[in-house]
């Protein structure tokens, strides 16, 4: 194994984590990149420094829950790390991107993500692959409040229609394989469908499950209610609305790629290994706290 010097964005959260462990347990180097670690990622000359002699980079727009204008402000975020990279001049980007990025119009906070696949593919980076992963089954974390004070599991989404669900340590896994794979072979898009499909009525009742609730029931909520719930949580106008659009794109046309399922892009980590590992435990802190 050749050892590489890998900065990583993001590298606290769900994802970035991921990468960082994986990446470390294989003997990189890995510098990271957040606020907490010292090194902003909208710091354009911390990001340049950071990115300055390093083999490959990882690079995620972190969610902003207090933009205005949350399409803007991604392509803010996501103007700074081009420009980082490509001042930089590093070889080999994986860029956290998601299932349908190849659409212009009406999935929300995937525009964002849309942008900037456009904004990397015209630097021409000699090795460049956008990494699109399906709904992460973190996002079900949001609904442990919502558990432990209601007794039930609600959301805008429909409770119908099945969607592919991925394991952040999934995607993390994935991404540290192509940052440091030798010799380098990657498509311009990899995308990562989960284990399978899951309806939200089944999530639901696998994560009842791990909980003591085996019968844990979903109940969809209207847009303007599910809307109201995040401005309830001291979330902006602009990012209640972007998160609405995306939950209307997936329940009319679903949350769906370009490629059918194969053994490429689906990932190991099953909905109920998830619920037993993450769901419960935080759900389990909740509860105590509630207490």
């Amino acid at each position: 194994m050749t050892k590489k010097t890998i900065a990583v964005t993001g590298a606290t959260g769900h994802v970035g984590k991921a990468v960082v462990a994986r990446l470390k347990e294989a003997g990189h180097d890995v510098r990271k990149v957040s606020r907490s670690s010292g090194v902003p990622d909208d710091d354009l000359i911390a990001l340049t420094n950071a990115f300055y002699g390093a083999d490959a980079a990882f690079l995620m727009i972190p969610p902003d829950f207090k933009a205005a204008n949350l399409r803007k402000r991604s392509d803010e975020l996501g103007a700074k790390l081009a420009m980082a990279v490509k001042a930089a001049g590093v070889r080999r980007v994986v860029f956290l991107s998601s299932l349908n990025a190849h659409l212009r119009a009406d999935t929300g906070p995937i525009l964002g993500l849309h942008d900037m696949e456009e904004r990397l593919n015209a630097l021409e980076i000699p090795e460049l692959v956008h990494l699109r992963p399906a709904y992460f089954m973190e996002n079900h974390l949001g609904g442990v409040h919502f558990i432990s004070h209601h007794g039930f599991y609600a959301a805008a989404l429909r409770p119908d229609i099945a969607i592919p669900m991925i394991a952040t340590i999934d995607i993390g896994a994935k991404a540290a394989e192509i940052l440091a794979a030798e010799p380098f072979g990657e498509p311009r898009v990899r995308e990562l469908l989960g284990p399978r499909d899951y309806t939200m009525t089944q999530a639901a009742r696998i994560l009842g499950a791990s909980i003591g609730k085996p019968d844990l029931k979903y109940v969809q909520l209207s847009y303007d209610e599910a809307r109201q719930a995040m401005l309830d949580m001291d979330l902006t106008t602009g990012y209640a609305d972007a998160m609405t659009e995306l939950s209307r794109h997936m329940n009319d046309t679903l949350l769906e790629g370009t490629e059918a399922r194969s053994a490429v892009n689906t990932t190991p980590t099953a909905l109920e290994q998830f619920a037993q590992a993450v769901f419960r435990p935080a759900y389990e802190e909740a509860a105590a706290v509630a207490r």
